[in-house]
């Protein structure tokens, strides 16, 4: 029999939506580092200054896309409806003069609509995306977030007008000579150090960092997706935590799935635990399954690893996240 008991919470939530008294205790964390009712987290740290240096980046104009298709072929979790894609009309309603065409006589065109999961393809995690004991980033109560509402605090499109800047891609692959990183392969500090020093690119604040795995290619190799759900991902190790923290990184992204590393290595905690670290305790917007091997080759024939990258999301209201089409411009 299913056990429906429960235990009421016993704290209590101010009127800026925080709960009263809670603090993080994970270390390091960035809460109150830009206010107590910030909801924007390691974005800050892209200042307009910033920003017109990653500009100077752009050097022969060449335009990278880093989204996958939108549509039913891509790696949508098993857990979420593919996206939706159907059209309220087409030209064909016009060739043979239906409803629409004896309305508007002259008019043709078509038009249509999408229906997806907001974390079902190329996208941005927003900060009210992640939450562990009661709260997301800076205190907010996850109770800010709820069905007939949305996010009101930490949502998506608090970041409308950033994730504009520095971008710096770390080649995983490349650097072991291999095409892809292995399911479980954590990636760890000393690791990013060693691809940084390779590629003769520093990291610092305010950069959006891109690290890719192969992993999100072989998805479209299988024939059989239902391997690349079972099999676990490369990804993030809970050591860099420290690492993205001391280099002020703005914004974090990865050619797979979570960003983090499946099986997770800390798995009695909550699943997703480096969500919790990253997203609740550092503030910090994680980007999952960008398409990173055409940047990474045009880098490799460059020599040169960063870049401007305009990654905004969608301006959407009081949403957990956001689809997009992030540019990276060399």
């Amino acid at each position: 029999m299913t056990d429906l008991s429960w235990d009421p919470p016993t704290y209590r939530v101010d009127a800026d939506g925080r709960v009263i008294g809670a603090e993080c205790e994970s270390t390091p964390n960035n809460w109150g580092r830009w206010g107590d009712l910030d909801e924007r987290g390691t974005v800050n740290f892209i200042t307009p200054a910033h920003v017109a240096r990653a500009a100077t980046l752009i050097k022969d104009g060449s335009v990278h896309s880093l989204a996958i298709p939108l549509d039913r072929g891509g790696p949508f979790h098993p857990l979420r409806t593919p996206p939706v894609h159907h059209y309220a009309y087409t030209g064909a309603d016009f060739v043979v003069n239906g409803p629409l065409a004896r309305r508007y006589p002259g008019h043709q065109g078509s038009d249509d609509y999408i229906y997806m999961p907001l974390q079902g393809s190329t996208q941005w995690d927003a900060l009210a995306h992640a939450a562990f004991d009661a709260t997301f980033y800076n205190g907010f109560w996850i109770g800010t977030a709820d069905a007939s509402g949305g996010a009101q605090r930490c949502s998506i499109q608090r970041m409308n007008q950033t994730l504009v800047g520095r971008g710096v891609l770390l080649d995983m692959p490349r650097l072991h000579g291999v095409q892809r990183l292995q399911p479980g392969h954590a990636i760890g500090p000393d690791e990013l150090d060693a691809c940084a020093a390779a590629q003769g690119v520093e990291i610092g604040s305010g950069d959006l960092l891109l690290v890719r795995t192969g992993h999100l290619p072989w998805f479209y190799e299988l024939e059989h997706k239902a391997e690349f759900w079972s099999v676990g991902a490369p990804g993030i190790g809970s050591a860099a935590v420290e690492w993205i923290h001391e280099r002020e990184i703005a914004a974090l992204a990865v050619d797979n799935v979570a960003v983090e590393v499946e099986p997770f290595e800390e798995p009695n905690r909550t699943i997703y635990p480096l969500h919790v670290r990253l997203i609740r305790d550092l503030g910090l917007s994680l980007g999952e399954l960008w398409w990173l091997d055409g940047i990474a080759d045009a880098c490799a024939a460059s020599g040169r690893y960063d870049f401007f990258l305009s990654a905004p999301p969608l301006n959407l209201t009081n949403a957990s996240g956001s689809p997009l089409n992030p540019i990276a411009i060399t």
